[in-house]
């Protein structure tokens, strides 16, 4: 598998619609996120301007993370922990939402998404992607839905 020239690749603005040729599970995925970045966010305030998404595919693995068009907040990562281009929407969004809040966690302190003072962490539960506050384990609110 080589990242360099992966069988495909979107980029598109963080907060854009998703080209119509992604993976509907991972278009999905790109519009709940973004829904979800604007709510329960704890720390300095990140701006998306200059922000893409980029999704590669290579072999039907799947690598998400930011590219950059210039000057932004945050810095390009791309991350492949096993991602599939063939999965369900509630794994999609499971997969996006965690890799997100993980970067985030690395600048300045950004928590996201918050419970009082918990941070909430992605889940599928019953089949549905949702954010889970694992101190009670209760389910805070549908992933996009915050």
């Amino acid at each position: 598998m080589s990242w360099d020239a992966p069988d495909r690749c979107w980029q598109f603005a963080v907060g854009e619609d998703p080209p119509g040729d992604l993976p509907a599970a991972w278009a999905l995925a790109t519009r709940a996120v973004v829904h979800d970045l604007g709510c329960r966010r704890h720390g300095r305030s990140v701006s998306f301007r200059n922000v893409l998404w980029s999704i590669l595919a290579d072999r039907g693995a799947v690598s998400v993370g930011f590219a950059l068009t210039g000057e932004a907040d945050i810095g390009a990562y791309q991350r492949c922990l096993g991602y599939r281009l063939d999965t369900t929407a509630a794994q999609a969004l499971v997969w996006m939402a965690d890799d997100v809040q993980y970067e985030l966690a690395g600048y300045e302190f950004v928590q996201w998404p918050m419970a009082g003072r918990r941070t909430l962490q992605a889940q599928i539960v019953n089949d549905q992607a949702v954010w889970v506050d694992t101190a009670t384990g209760a389910v805070a609110a549908a992933i996009g839905s915050l």
